[in-house]
């Protein structure tokens, strides 16, 4: 989206005198800023001149993840791919007595992730992959930029990083169900929904806002159909993200 188009989005969501400012703030500085952001709480930081400032207008401008939740409030959010953590903040924000948990393993995000949730105690973040199953991961192309990252298993006798399986937190969690999975995991969706196990929690997922990336591995959208075609979810699309409700809601 372009830079004029942008601007526009800071003014419609923030008025003519703040909009303008937040967006100069943002765009001309470079290094860790502290963003100042009318109506929040708190203030977030963003490391700008990079791709946070894109995160940052996704978020916190356009409120990607504002849909609403169906009947009553959330206990369980799962921020899958939190990156720096303003998707985790603005749910903190939306639902306060929410349990969130933050997952992110790249190093320097996860750095900009605790210090975006430091001042919201119901947010927990954990430094790990998200996979089928909790096991370790390697990156089959580190030359890559972060955003493009492939992952795969560890081989034995190979060092890689954790990852959990969201089985192993939904198990974890007193609500034995998740209320909200926003999944932005850069094609490691693909392994989730191809798994057999994906569907102990999808039966027990409420609402789910995906970010697909056929782009970076093919068949990503081909595996979350099949995933889903037994459970009962209406869909929209907002921005990048898939919006699923389950129709009826859990217990």
């Amino acid at each position: 989206m372009n830079s004029g188009s942008n601007l526009g989005a800071y003014l419609q969501r923030f008025g003519l005198l703040a909009g303008y400012g937040l967006y100069l703030s943002t765009k001309m500085k470079r290094g860790v800023r502290t963003i100042e952001v009318p109506g929040m709480a708190k203030p977030i930081y963003m490391r700008t001149g990079t791709s946070d400032r894109s995160a940052f207008n996704e978020v916190i401008v356009k409120r990607w993840y504002d849909h609403p939740f169906p009947g009553g409030q959330p206990r369980l959010i799962i921020d899958a791919g939190a990156n720096v953590g303003y998707s985790s903040v603005r749910f903190a924000e939306l639902y306060p007595n929410a349990d969130i948990i933050a997952i992110e393993p790249d190093s320097e995000n996860f750095e900009l992730v605790e210090r975006n949730i430091a001042a919201y105690p119901r947010v927990k973040a954990m430094r790990c992959g998200v996979w089928p199953r909790s096991t370790a991961l390697v990156i089959e192309n580190p030359e890559a930029k972060s955003w493009a990252f492939r992952v795969r298993e560890a081989h034995e006798g190979e060092s890689g990083f954790p990852a959990i399986g969201l089985n192993d937190l939904l198990n974890g969690h007193p609500a034995r169900c998740i209320d909200i999975l926003k999944l932005d995991v850069e094609g490691a969706e693909k392994e989730l929904f191809a798994d057999e196990k994906c569907h102990d929690w999808l039966a027990r997922t409420n609402m789910m806002f995906i970010e697909l990336h056929d782009r970076i591995k093919p068949g990503c959208t081909e595996a979350m159909e099949r995933a889903l075609a037994p459970h009962n979810f209406s869909r929209l699309h907002h921005g990048s993200n898939l919006i699923l409700i389950r129709r009826g809601g859990l217990e």
